[in-house]
């Protein structure tokens, strides 16, 4: 019979909560969720910066200043 001493052991655990994984239906929802408040928020974005330009402007990257 062989005897082994080990000093130190080192190792990685993962705790997981059976509860807590996403089946892909439930992934799938979270995801076009989360893209439609993405394209809510994007066209929010959108509507302000056409309510706040100046007309007149020399183009739409400027949002109204000029240079000079």
């Amino acid at each position: 019979m062989t005897q082994v001493r080990v000093k130190e052991v080192i190792g990685t655990i993962q705790v997981v909560d059976g509860e807590a994984l996403l089946t892909p239906q439930l992934l799938e929802r979270i995801v076009g969720a989360v893209l439609s408040a993405l394209g809510h928020s994007q066209r929010d974005e959108e509507s302000r910066r056409r309510d706040t330009r100046i007309a007149g402007a020399c183009c739409d990257s400027c949002d109204g200043e000029q240079a000079g």
